[in-house]
């Protein structure tokens, strides 16, 4: 089954990524990975959850999380919708450093990057698909021990369509306290976002004024221009 991509804004509060990982967790969703990084706005962080589940369930997976209070916006995209990337640290460590030539030559054709070189290892990054990452793993792992650390995949959708509240306009002006412009319904909203959470963000109240908000039914999206 394809990876399905669910993407969500969400305020930076205590508790926020166990309230996340309640929600699919106790309704048994198939989770490849979770990243949750800074968004570009202040108080909001940017989560990506990739789904081993049908575009159906992840839609529904989406909806439940708008009911979350913590919740800005939600979008959902299959794998040829969007763009997904996951960085690697490699460790290999060698069983003789005459190998080390044999080591570097898979790390030119996967365009892996040498961070650390030791007598008797390597520490390589690697930047690409889940695919992509799994086949250089593979590989090396015939030259000796490995050591992983996977960051799991951050996406974005392919095209126009932004997730609403996520676009950085430097042009225009915000807020002073930093909130971001609101992405205008005829611009590309996503097909799920939360109802006042997303209009109080929109509003310039920030992240602070997301936990009086309650997500909006499935499939409705409110923001202002």
């Amino acid at each position: 089954m394809a990876v399905v991509h669910v993407m969500a804004l969400v305020a930076d509060e205590v508790g926020v990524l166990r309230r996340i990982c309640g929600v699919y967790e106790s309704r048994r969703y198939r989770v490849r990975s979770l990243t949750a990084g800074p968004s570009g706005h202040p108080g909001v962080l940017r989560v990506n959850l990739a789904v081993d589940e049908s575009p159906e369930r992840a839609r529904r997976l989406a909806a439940q999380l708008a009911r979350l209070i913590d919740v800005i916006s939600v979008d959902v995209a299959e794998a040829g919708r969007a763009v997904g990337r996951e960085l690697a640290l490699v460790k290999v460590v060698l069983p003789a450093p005459d190998r080390r030539p044999e080591v570097l030559q898979v790390a030119q054709v996967f365009r892996a990057r040498v961070v650390d070189v030791a007598p008797r290892s390597l520490v390589m990054e690697l930047t690409g698909d889940t695919g992509k990452v799994d086949a250089f793993i593979r590989l090396v792992e015939e030259f000796g021990a490995v050591e992983v650390a996977r960051t799991g995949v951050a996406a974005v959708r392919r095209g126009e369509r932004v997730l609403a509240g996520a676009a950085l306009d430097r042009g225009r002006e915000e807020s002073e306290d930093g909130a971001p412009p609101a992405v205008a319904a005829g611009a590309g909203t996503p097909g799920i976002g939360t109802g006042s959470a997303m209009e109080a963000w929109a509003a310039g109240a920030g992240a602070g004024a997301v936990a009086g908000g309650h997500g909006a039914p499935a499939g409705v999206v409110r923001a202002t221009g």
